[in-house]
């Protein structure tokens, strides 16, 4: 089976920051252009799966790190109108798809990038998994079978050119960074001043920070730089296993089928699409309504 796992909202914000739409006072180019995103993937790919995952509150994210995503807000004017103007359209955009029979899961206790590392971890081997988002975190999620694309690009990252992209040999290799690295972007603070350039030396001079941890306690590493000897103390050690435990993917806590919403085929509804088109003034959605709905 081919699945294409959409990163809902890496989608909805790419959508928003194209050129405004209103209807009735209501921006609404991020509805739009999802769906011309999903019309665009499904002329392009007719026989995969598509799979669009939502946001969820990953509430032990925000027990294990006090700082996590405490940056979402901000004090400038524009940047939160522009998340607000978003905002409104999310429930737009999970209505219209559902309407259309797309398959959809919004879990209430995950973010969309566990769930991805969900149909990753469970996959069959003979399965192709394509992760369309715009979210470099995912790249951790690279397997054979499993690519990563940038839907906005079209740049597609395998196993093939995961070094040449990244700078790090694996995924795994990739996430050790991250850690080591934090991510501003999530408000996670990095270990020990190690940055951007020092995060792929160190993996490649050490294979992993769990062979630097292995070989400091063996003896066998005798760390010069100030930098490693931070990593190594009981701080650098608990920031790491920190920042390990907010951004891995793979094994997460357990997701339970009562915290999931989820649309598919058999939601599909004319009328509803028809309606939603006619409330949000997309026009020339409604001059073939049959056209685009026979595609999901």
């Amino acid at each position: 089976m081919n699945i294409t796992i959409i990163d809902g909202n890496s989608l909805g914000y790419t959508a928003h920051y194209g050129t405004v739409l209103t209807h009735d006072g209501m921006q609404t180019q991020a509805v739009y252009g999802f769906v011309r995103m999903l019309i665009e993937q499904r002329h392009n790919y007719p026989n995969e799966m598509l799979l669009v995952v939502w946001d969820g509150r990953a509430q032990w994210r925000f027990e294990l790190c006090e700082t996590y995503k405490s940056n979402r807000h901000s004090d400038d004017p524009k940047r939160e109108a522009i998340r607000e103007a978003y905002k409104k359209q999310t429930p737009f955009i999970f209505d219209i798809c559902k309407a259309m029979g797309v398959r959809q899961i919004r879990c209430r206790t995950h973010e969309a990038d566990d769930l991805a590392g969900w149909f990753v971890a469970h996959k069959k081997p003979q399965d192709k998994i394509t992760l369309l988002t715009k979210d470099r975190d995912w790249l951790q999620l690279v397997r054979p079978n499993v690519v990563w694309q940038d839907f906005a690009t079209k740049t597609s990252i395998g196993m093939w050119n995961f070094f040449e992209q990244t700078g790090f040999k694996t995924p795994e290799a990739f996430l050790d960074g991250k850690c080591l690295k934090g991510d501003s972007s999530d408000a996670i603070s990095g270990v020990g001043g190690i940055g951007e350039k020092g995060a792929p030396e160190f993996i490649a001079q050490f294979g992993s920070v769990k062979n630097f941890f292995q070989g400091v306690d063996a003896g066998v590493i005798k760390p010069s730089k100030k930098v490693y000897q931070r990593l190594s103390s009981p701080d650098g050690r608990r920031l790491y296993e920190r920042n390990y435990a907010v951004m891995q993917l793979l094994n997460v806590a357990p997701i339970k089928r009562e915290d999931m919403v989820m649309t598919d085929r058999t939601c599909k509804n004319r009328n509803d699409f028809i309606n939603l088109c006619g409330e949000l003034g997309f026009a020339s959605f409604m001059q073939d309504p049959d056209g685009i709905l026979n595609l999901f």
